[in-house]
């Protein structure tokens, strides 16, 4: 039975995040039905408690390496900025949350107080692992995101600290108030020092390359598990702050392989949070969840409607956020992976001490983590539709990934349209002639998600990549539509793949229609051998000059992109269809601008002459 509920979990898992990410739904939704459906209690194929003490280890070690995961994807520079809402979140927040929950499970669940207040402890933290792909898809201010990222990670392992403590005080009743703060003061030290600690090693191994890179990333994951245990040894619960801090340690660096190491525990983090869900939601009896009745349902009404928004309103005061971002924030607290794994945990320890309310307990928390974060998902549908974010003009943006001659007349037409535009690139003095420009820039890898997440991108952003690497171009294309869901991105091709066009990349669209000869034309750029063209398609005989022009000198004319209803489009090859209203070009000059001249129009910024950024110096500028 052993190697059934293991295989059965892992497949079982991984059906679920295919589920997930098919339906635009976190995964922990349908990781606990189909864990409950197919656990002894129901279907019966698989069994946890065949595991034994292995299960509570797993459990253990799971929680750490999701922690540590979190730890890598925390932004520093956007949580310094929100560093007011977050913090009020993380003490006012979480004094109200705890409160609130343990009196709405005493008063309406009729649990003893102090199963209560153990409820309400497990409840302050909210799912960092559900947010985080939730956020992805959902159209709200970056400042928003950070806050509720930042919140989520954070605040994992202060509420797993305060369930210990109201476990121990379960258990140990009348234990003087100045022994439990020494232990937690051990503790919070032996998790912060051990955490750095681990995190150093992290990065040392890391920057000198002892070893070869495929070894790399499980360095770093038995680093991290040594770490774990160590904290554990000196002080109960304080390996999960040592996951954490170490995970902040090492994302501290602009480490080198920090990229790859992201990818990898990003990987395995899911590997984990499937399994470990699975287990841990086929372990529950779906005779918990009814045995609450009512007053299960009412207990988490009163969490979502009641105590989330009085969490919010009494920590994100109007100074700090507006009220659209306010609500965004109250109605967004879904609970997730650590909640469950501290409930089991709890529950185990309660059943095992003889002590009451521990199926109670597990079928609370678990109803709470199916109900906030089906909540959560609608909620990421709704609100921003609701609240006007999707016509919000201040959210024309486009992120532009490679700093050259090309990608700077291309941000300069589109600030020409009253967009954005943000610049990405790895390489820092690219990007200081790119603020000289007038553009926004982030420094990163574009293979990573995080950047793109730095440079604001979202569902409704034009993501353009255009470097000199075709390969480098379609990966950040695959990647910005599948984990944000940009439903057009854009690339740069030398040499267009075969299969470009076909069913599997239909919504790929490429700069100028066709293959370019990228050199060829970062030289005439460079060398102002290139005028900046903006076609009125409205004009009679447009159409079939442009044509014609590119029959005799296609290699000449480069489509940048074409107006429809004010919007960029770039999926511009062939025949100019009926609702473009303008189309920008780039010509080298010579025969094929001659031939162009007589079907020149203005952009909507741009006078008659056909400059986009404003006559001869214009032209020049675009050269620069």
């Amino acid at each position: 039975m052993v190697m059934t509920t293991i295989v059965a979990a892992v497949a079982l898992g991984i059906l679920a995040q295919v589920m997930a990410e098919r339906l635009r739904l976190p995964a922990i939704l349908p990781l606990l039905l189909l864990g409950m459906a197919f656990g002894p209690h129901a279907v019966g194929l698989f069994d946890p408690e065949s595991l034994g003490g292995v299960l509570e280890v797993f459990i253990h070690l799971g929680v750490a390496i999701i922690l540590f995961e979190g730890g890598l994807t925390l932004d520093f520079s956007h949580l310094v900025r929100e560093r007011g809402p977050v913090r009020n979140l993380l003490t006012i927040g979480v004094v109200v949350t705890g409160a609130g929950a343990a009196w709405a499970a005493h008063t309406l669940a009729g649990m003893a107080w102090s199963t209560a207040a153990l409820f309400g402890a497990i409840m302050t933290v909210t799912g960092p692992t559900v947010i985080v792909p939730l956020l992805r898809h959902m159209i709200v201010p970056r400042r928003i995101k950070t806050i509720l990222v930042s919140e989520g990670l954070i605040i994992d392992p202060v509420g797993a600290v305060l369930a210990y403590l109201v476990l121990q005080w379960i258990q140990r009743s009348g234990v003087a108030v100045g022994e439990m703060a020494g232990e937690v003061v051990v503790l919070t030290l032996a998790g912060t020092i051990l955490g750095f600690a681990g995190g150093a090693l992290a990065k040392f191994f890391l920057k000198n390359r002892f070893v070869s890179g495929e070894l790399r990333n499980l360095v770093v994951l038995a680093i991290l598990m040594v770490t774990y245990l160590g904290a554990e040894r000196q002080a109960s619960q304080s390996g999960i702050l040592a996951a954490v801090v170490m995970g902040i340690t090492v994302a501290a660096d602009e480490l080198p392989d920090l990229v790859s190491l992201r990818a990898f525990k990003g990987q395995v983090t899911a590997l984990v949070i499937s399994v470990l869900f699975i287990l841990l939601a086929g372990e529950l009896d779906l005779s918990s969840i009814w045995a609450l009745g009512a007053g299960g349902w009412g207990v988490v009404a009163v969490l979502i409607l009641l105590v989330r928004p009085l969490a919010v309103v009494l920590s994100v005061w109007p100074s700090m956020a507006d009220g659209r971002d306010r609500l965004v924030l109250a109605m967004t607290a879904p609970r997730g992976i650590v909640a469950a794994a501290i409930a089991s945990l709890a529950a185990r320890d309660l059943a095992a001490r003889g002590l009451g309310g521990a199926h109670a307990l597990e079928g609370l928390v678990y109803l709470s983590i199916l109900v906030t974060g089906a909540w959560a998902t609608a909620g990421a549908v709704i609100l921003p539709r609701v609240l006007g974010y999707l016509s919000d003009p201040s959210r024309r943006r486009t992120v532009l990934v490679g700093e050259n001659a090309l990608t700077t007349v291309l941000g300069r037409v589109l600030q020409g349209l009253d967009w954005t535009v943000v610049m990405v690139d790895a390489v820092p003095w690219r990007l200081e002639r790119a603020r000289a420009a007038g553009f926004e820039t982030v420094l990163g890898d574009a293979r990573d998600a995080i950047t793109h997440e730095e440079a604001g991108v979202e569902a409704d952003t034009l993501v353009v990549a255009a470097t000199t690497n075709d390969e480098l171009n379609l990966l950040v294309a695959e990647l910005v539509h599948h984990e944000f869901d940009v439903p057009h991105p854009v690339a740069l091709l030398q040499r267009p793949p075969e299969e470009l066009g076909r069913r599997s990349r239909a919504w790929l669209d490429v700069l100028g229609g066709r293959a370019i000869d990228v050199p060829r034309w970062l030289r005439m750029i460079e060398g102002d051998r290139v005028e900046e063209m903006v076609l009125d398609l409205g004009r009679e005989g447009t159409s079939r000059l442009l044509l014609q022009t590119e029959r005799q000198h296609s290699q000449d004319i480069l489509r940048l992109l074409a107006l429809a209803g004010g919007r960029p489009t770039f999926g511009v090859a062939g025949e100019p269809r009926g609702e473009w209203e303008r189309l920008v070009v780039l010509v080298a000059r010579g025969q094929a601008e001659e031939m162009l001249a007589p079907a020149l129009g203005g952009a909507p910024d741009a006078p008659e002459d056909g400059s986009v950024a404003g006559g001869e110096a214009g032209r020049n500028e675009a050269g620069a």
